[in-house]
Order: structure tokens, then sequence, then C-alpha cells
């Protein structure tokens, strides 16, 4: 069994260089106490941000995104596999190398997505 920060940090590590490679910066990190403790890391290229979270009590890693302006927060957050596939999906709680590989194949496919030019969506 994984210690209660393991899955977070699992993911910051293989996550990270994901993100900076399509310029994000880690902007905020977030680490609650205890065995069910929650986590979160917080990304920013321009208006764009997207954010690592653990959620302790159901043990489930995902990846959200959403947009800011001026430092605030101008969307709600959504679920970057939920974008990419289209639909809803239940939660994924796997914790091992093909959840982050999954993790991973989500992040680079949405920003393809938004840094398409034929969408307009673009953060440069």
């Amino acid at each position: 069994m994984s210690t209660p920060g393991e899955p977070f940090s699992r993911a910051s590590l293989f996550l990270g260089p994901v993100l900076e490679g399509f310029g994000f910066q880690v902007i905020a990190r977030d680490y609650q106490d205890g065995v069910e403790a929650s986590a979160s890391a917080e990304y920013s290229r321009g208006a764009s941000r997207l954010r690592l979270v653990w959620e302790g009590t159901e043990q489930v890693l995902w990846v959200e995104a959403g947009r800011a302006s001026g430092g605030s927060m101008i969307s709600r957050w959504q679920d970057i596999e939920w974008i990419v596939t289209g639909k809803p999906l239940p939660p994924d709680r796997a914790l091992d190398d093909d959840r982050l590989d999954r993790l991973g194949q989500a992040v680079v496919a949405y920003l393809k997505m938004v840094d398409s030019p034929s969408d307009g969506r673009a953060d440069e």
C-alpha cells in the first residue's frame, strides 16, 4: 500500500516535465495533513491553468484545466480527460505507471487541442 502523499508525488514528478515542456510553470502547491489528505499543484501559462489533484479520501488522481485573468479564475475547473474524450468518465482509481501514462497522454492531447491554430484558443 502506498503512503498518503506518494501517488501525488509520483504524479508530480512524472507530469511536471511534461507541463514544463509546453511552457507551464508551477505557481502553487497545496498539501493537507492526514491519512486521507488531499494535494494539488497548479501550473500556469498565460491565461491557461492546469491543476494536478490528488483526492486522498477517494484515492484518485486527475488533472483539471481552467482559465484565469489578472490572477483570478474566470472559468470552472474541468477534468481534461472528460474534455479530451468529450464525455464524463468514471473515476480512474488506478495508481500505477499506466495511470500516469494515461494522465500524461490526456495532458498532451488536451494541450494539442487548445494550442491548435484552428480553434483560436492558443495562449501565445
